[in-house]
């Protein structure tokens, strides 16, 4: 069984939408990944742990947002590297992440948006 793949940008991204707290699993498929975790305000500390396609070029990228409602860290795990975040009270940071073949790695300092 193969993943349904849409080639970014000739298609949609994928959107995946993060928790509150906790440790989250995110399947990797698309080129171009949406990490949203900002819709949904982290009311503790998140970890995101990767599983990526072999469908997943080198290159492929991940925007991720992230919006705190205090200090809560935001760790990379599995397929990720990047310094964990931490949040400001009410604030949303965002960053990018590219593929390497192996791992996403963190493209920049997170910059904060509001």
């Amino acid at each position: 069984m193969s993943d349904p793949i849409v080639k970014w940008p000739f298609g949609d991204a994928t959107v995946e939408v993060l928790a509150a707290t906790g440790v989250l699993a995110i399947n990797i498929v698309n080129e171009m990944t949406i990490i949203d975790g900002a819709s949904t305000i982290a009311t503790g500390n998140r970890t995101i742990n990767l599983t990526v396609s072999p469908n997943v070029g080198i290159g492929a990228m991940i925007v991720l947002k992230a919006k705190t409602t205090a200090v809560e860290t935001l760790t990379f795990g599995t397929k990720m590297l990047g310094a964990l975040i931490t949040g400001v009270a009410g604030k949303t940071k965002a960053t990018t992440f590219i593929y390497d073949g192996t791992n996403f790695i963190n493209a920049g300092t997170p910059i904060q948006l509001d």
